[in-house]
């Protein structure tokens, strides 16, 4: 990236990405139990994320396009150092419901902001480029975090819980810096339109403009499939699937993980290199058949001994990641492509509502399915499901003009030549 300033900011995410590694796996056994909450009502406070990041997604995007992505940012990094330190001492059903609500107020705006910062730190040539690398350095981040925290987590000890919270903390102050050390201006409608006409700048329509974007609508409806039976399986469904039907042993889950983590890190340069030029709705649609195609070898777990079994998850979820370094610069690519500079920060908490969404329906359905022996039909939902989006995402072809479906820079190539 040319930008110095999105290379900055890139490194604050990666830096509290290595935080968020050491927690991630283990809000639901810190809850359960090292506090001794009820697992139904653990999963009822996971429910209520769910809700509150639903309600306010919308919100987060219209302070974003008010007041700018920056001080979105900073507010909810300042909310996500405070009430991630919060979790570690919460010691009743009360407590833990407050703080996963503040948790999620925190959160609603700031990844929409953060992808709006980017999109504007950068050239429009270089954003898939950067969501790319900002994904794999996450995912690095993940990854050396879940690392440190299986040496460190011991579930018999409230301490050790609370001394990765504590770290995680640290790790959003540490973001914080980063952000503070970005112009005021940086990522601000000022800073990319004062340079065009101001004077002419298009006004808001709010809400009411964003869902009347068909396009953004239908990008949104096969998100929200694809997420469903994809990414948001990848924890419950998974997980359940892997251990009850397949046998694998719950100790070798993590090298499934590793494998998916390692894939990415290793993988996304050289995705990053394939896809430039090419469709974009093409290649959302490989990342979903990708991801068809990796339920289908995980499937196979339950049909084969346990050694066998093991491989099956851990090349599944392998092939998994692939899909997920065409689906990381791309999608953000898309939606960006489409959003109005006034309403960028509405787009992209529109788009991140698909994450609540699918986050809510895809373990529920996992649960259902998997809790009652129907391993058989989860197996053709999380398969088909992801094959439906694979040719719904054919079909968006023909909604996008050459510039949202990344065509044109082949045509722009040629012309070069």
């Amino acid at each position: 990236m040319s930008h110095p300033l999105a290379r900055r900011l890139i490194l604050g995410i990666a830096f509290s990405a290595l935080g968020t590694g050491l927690t991630m796996p283990f809000l639901y056994v810190y809850l359960s139990q090292a506090r001794g909450i009820p697992t139904q009502t653990v999963g009822f406070i996971f429910a209520w994320m769910g809700i509150v990041s639903f309600i306010a997604a919308p919100f987060g995007g219209t302070l974003i396009d008010r007041f700018g992505p920056r001080p979105i940012m900073l507010a909810g990094l300042v909310v996500e150092a405070i009430t991630t330190y919060l979790i570690g001492h919460v010691s009743t059903v009360g407590q833990a419901v407050v703080v996963a609500t503040l948790v999620c107020l925190g959160t609603v705006g700031l990844y929409p902001a953060t992808t709006a910062m980017l999109t504007r730190l950068v050239p429009e040539d270089e954003r898939q480029r950067a969501y790319g690398i900002q994904f794999m350095l996450m995912n690095a981040g993940f990854g050396i975090g879940g690392i440190v925290s299986s040496v460190i987590i011991d579930v018999t000890s409230i301490a050790s819980f609370q001394l990765l919270y504590l770290i995680d903390a640290l790790s959003y102050v540490g973001y914080i810096i980063v952000v503070l050390t970005l112009p005021r201006s940086a990522g601000s409608l000022a800073s990319v339109t004062d340079a065009t006409a101001p004077d002419e700048a298009p006004a808001d329509g709010g809400w009411r403009e964003v869902l009347a974007d068909r396009t953004m609508l239908r990008f949104v409806l096969v998100s929200i499939v694809v997420v469903t039976f994809g990414y948001a399986q990848m924890e419950a469904g998974f997980t359940a699937y892997a251990t009850q039907t397949g046998g694998v042993p719950a100790n070798r889950l993590g090298w499934a993980y590793a494998a998916n983590t390692g894939v990415i890190v290793l993988g996304q340069l050289v995705a990053l290199r394939f896809i430039g030029g090419r469709s974009r709705s093409r290649l959302l649609a490989a990342a979903a058949a990708l991801w068809s195609f990796s339920w289908v070898v995980i499937a196979l777990s339950g049909r084969v001994d346990q050694t066998a079994a093991v491989v099956c998850a851990i090349v599944g979820l392998g092939l998994f990641g692939v899909g997920e370094t065409l689906w990381a610069p791309v999608a953000p690519a898309v939606v960006n492509d489409l959003a109005p500079e006034h309403l960028r920060g509405r787009y992209n908490s529109f788009q991140s509502m698909v994450w609540t969404v699918a986050g809510v329906i895809g373990p529920a359905s996992a649960g259902l399915l998997l809790g009652n022996q129907q391993a058989g039909w989860w197996v053709v939902a999380v398969v088909g499901g992801t094959a439906l989006a694979a040719l719904m995402f054919l079909e968006l072809h023909r909604h996008l003009t050459p510039d949202q479906d990344g065509r044109a820079d082949i045509a722009s190539g040629v012309a070069a030549h």
